[in-house]
């Protein structure tokens, strides 16, 4: 059940990390010199452990219990990289790349959505067995 819609959302979730860490730049310093999320080694790890998660949790669609505390785990992984930029950009200006980190978190609650959803769909089936 690869095809389901939540799916569509953590794909495009892991794509919106991945975009973070190699794409864009997370701040800017005085000299116009840009950092990345893979410039802090504990910001790298952090997302793409969050993004490791996210796509194991596609491949755990019969269990749906898991796969709802698979996405939470890496939403606070998502948010403790946020905050990990955000708390040691110093002087730095923050660029296009944290406000892009708005995205997967949103991508993610709405995946949950529908995965509750489904969950939901599969009980008041088995009421009626």
């Amino acid at each position: 059940m690869i095809q389901r819609v939540q799916t569509i959302y953590l794909f495009f979730a892991i794509l919106f990390m991945l975009a973070i860490t190699y794409f864009l730049a997370v701040t800017v310093d005085a000299n116009n010199i840009a950092s990345y999320t893979y410039d802090s080694i504990y910001a790298h790890l952090t997302i793409l452990i969050s993004s490791f998660l996210l796509l194991y949790s596609i491949f755990q669609f019969k269990n749906r219990k898991k796969q709802l505390l698979l996405n939470q785990v890496s939403k606070l992984f998502l948010s403790a990289t946020f905050f990990i930029l955000f708390f040691s950009k110093g002087e730095s200006m923050p660029q296009e790349g944290m406000f892009v980190f708005i995205i997967p978190y949103v991508l993610i609650l709405i995946a949950n959505r529908f995965i509750k959803k489904d969950e939901s769909l599969v009980q008041s089936a088995d009421r009626l067995r």
